[in-house]
């Protein structure tokens, strides 16, 4: 028995495209430690500096393309194997003739890097190629092209790993069948990816802005943990060590284009999954200002005095939370609560800035809390309906520093 460790170099292409009916789910998996202590405060530590990326779909296959499925599978699937990125591609510009070992692209995106396998397509042919370098707007290979590619071909990176050792199929007729693929990359086998930029940040965390696709409702359930004490008889104890209810939330984002897309995955790594926390709204009307906060203050008065009689004693210096003021020209703004107490029968949230903007009641959205969150799995599933279209489900859960 040897362990493999593998160059790209001898992985094989399975060449066979995605049927978009079922799409092209791409999951990457973090690992996290977690110590929860008896009041919900967590540590966290991240086992994995990089997910592990795995890649499904699923493909029809007939006469041809089965016998060249079948021959994949009996004589290459304990080996290395390369499929295609089909969420991603870039256009070459130029003519790259058969046995030249370059070819032009530009802007030159940073999955294409050396070492890199990547595939060329286009009129129902792909050619796998290996990157030894890349210079201004070049792209240099290890071996010369198969192949002539016009002007305009499409170029893919690659996924390189193992195929799973259970690929199963389901036969429609003696010349056609289904086929499931499923491959877990080597790690560092993904294509490599820009580490991004955050949609915004407040008090050096950042903040998940995008909001979720209400058509599938977002599932919120209130978590608030309580020991209890029964002998079976006579009287049972209650001990509540938590001080603030915790919220859980399911939500779908849908549509998502391959730049958002990019960007949905972006923050999950930067987040090492469930490692790290960050600001997100609760995306409800949470305070309904009572009147116009000016541009120079940095408080408001909310209706009503619930909040100043539930929140009025909380130490924001230990519970940390946000509150997300949205416009009707669309502007957002992302304030700190330091304090909130009575102010009247109402309540004055103060926060760590200035507006910046007058808040009046016809120019204010909605209001909303903002609380610290952290994901509630190590894994995310990208699932590409078509190319250009992705859809994700993603849990998050509140979380006390």
């Amino acid at each position: 028995m040897t362990y493999d460790v593998q160059s790209p170099a001898v992985a094989r292409l399975f060449q066979y495209l995605p049927d978009w009916r079922s799409g092209f789910d791409v999951r990457r998996s973090f690992k996290t430690d977690i110590t929860a202590s008896r009041n919900n405060t967590e540590q966290r530590r991240a086992i994995r500096s990089a997910p592990r990326i795995s890649v499904e779909y699923r493909t029809a296959l007939t006469d041809d393309d089965l016998r060249g499925a079948n021959h994949f599978l009996r004589a290459w699937q304990n080996k290395p194997a390369i499929v295609p990125d089909f969420a991603r591609w870039a256009r070459t510009t130029a003519l790259a003739s058969s046995g030249a070992a370059a070819f032009t692209i530009n802007p030159v995106p940073p999955w294409i890097a050396a070492g890199q396998n990547l595939v060329l397509c286009g009129g129902g042919v792909m050619e796998r190629v290996l990157v030894d370098s890349v210079a201004g707007t070049t792209v240099n290979l290890e071996d010369a092209l198969d192949n002539s590619w016009a002007s305009g071909s499409v170029v893919r990176p690659t996924f390189f790993g193992l195929m799973e050792s259970k690929i199963g199929s389901s036969r429609r007729h003696y010349g056609a069948a289904e086929l499931t693929v499923s491959l877990d990359c080597y790690p560092g086998g993904e294509p490599p990816r820009a580490i991004g930029t955050a949609w915004a940040t407040l008090s050096n965390r950042e903040v998940f802005t995008q909001v979720p696709d209400f058509a599938g409702p977002p599932s919120v359930s209130s978590i608030w943990p309580m020991d209890r004490v029964d002998f079976g008889q006579g009287r049972t104890a209650q001990f509540r060590p938590v001080a603030e209810a915790q919220r859980q939330v399911e939500a779908d984002f849908s549509g998502l284009d391959v730049a958002l897309a990019a960007e949905f995955e972006q923050f999950f790594d930067r987040m090492k999954g469930r490692c790290r926390a960050f600001y997100m709204p609760t995306w409800e009307k949470v305070f309904a200002l009572n009147a116009t906060a000016l541009a120079a203050s940095s408080a408001f008065v909310a209706t009503g005095s619930a909040w100043a009689t539930d929140f009025g004693s909380t130490d924001f210096t230990a519970i940390d939370v946000g509150v997300a003021v949205y416009l009707i020209d669309g502007t957002a703004i992302f304030r700190k609560i330091t304090d909130i107490s009575a102010s009247g029968g109402n309540s004055q949230i103060t926060v760590n800035a200035a507006w910046g903007v007058n808040l009046t009641v016809p120019t204010v959205a909605r209001i909303c809390l903002m609380p610290l969150w952290r994901f509630n799995t190590d894994e995310m599933v990208t699932s590409w309906r078509t190319p250009l279209k992705a859809d994700a489900r993603l849990g998050f859960i509140q979380v006390r520093l």
